[in-house]
C-alpha cells in the first residue's frame, strides 16, 4: 500500500490550474512534486467543462481570470500573481525581474487544503454540551428580540388595523 503525503490525505478532489499552456504545466508540475493532484486547462471552453464537472475544489489562475472562474462556479481561487515578487539586480544596468515564490505558493495551497478539510470535519462533529447551550441561548435571545420588536410595532399608535 503506497504511503500518501499529508497533502494527498487532506484533499479529495484535484486542483484546477487555468493559465497559458507553459505556465499551467509548470504550476501543475510544482503541485504534483509536492503531492497534490492537479490538472491544467488553457481555454475558456476547457475551463467551463472542468468547473461544471464538479471535480475540482480549488482553482489557480491570474487576477484577471478570477471573476470568470467564480462566475462559472463559486470555488476558492488562488491568485498566482501575488507570488511573483520584484527582485532588484546588483548592477544598475540590469533591470529588475520577477521571481516566483514557490514556497509561499505551496503554503497557501496547503492552507486552503487544510482549511477545507477542517471546515468539513468541524461541521460533521457533534457540538459540546456548553456549545449547544450557548447556541440555544443565542437563538432564544434573537427570538425574544424579534418578538419584542414585532409587539412594540403593534402597540404603537397608528399600527392598529381597522376592522
Amino acid at each position: 500500500m503506497p504511503v500518501m503525503s499529508s497533502a494527498q490525505n487532506n484533499q479529495q478532489k484535484p486542483i484546477l490550474v487555468f493559465l497559458g499552456k507553459d505556465a499551467a504545466c509548470d504550476i501543475v508540475s510544482k503541485l504534483n512534486e509536492s503531492g497534490y493532484v492537479a490538472a491544467a486547462v488553457s481555454s475558456v471552453p476547457e475551463l467551463f467543462d472542468a468547473l461544471r464537472s464538479d471535480r475540482y475544489f480549488l482553482a489557480v489562475t491570474m487576477r484577471s481570470d478570477i471573476d470568470m472562474v467564480r462566475n462559472i462556479k463559486p470555488i476558492p481561487v488562488v491568485n498566482l500573481e501575488v507570488f511573483f515578487h520584484t527582485v532588484q539586480s546588483a548592477t544598475k544596468s540590469v533591470r529588475s525581474s520577477k521571481e516566483f515564490d514557490s514556497d509561499a505558493f505551496l503554503r497557501r495551497i496547503t492552507a486552503r487544503t487544510v482549511s477545507r478539510t477542517g471546515r468539513v470535519s468541524a461541521v460533521r462533529r457533534r457540538p459540546a454540551a456548553n456549545e449547544t447551550v450557548i447556541a440555544s441561548t443565542a437563538k432564544a435571545s434573537r427570538w425574544r428580540a424579534a418578538t419584542s420588536l414585532l409587539l412594540s410595532r403593534r402597540a404603537a399608535p397608528g399600527a392598529e388595523r381597522a376592522d
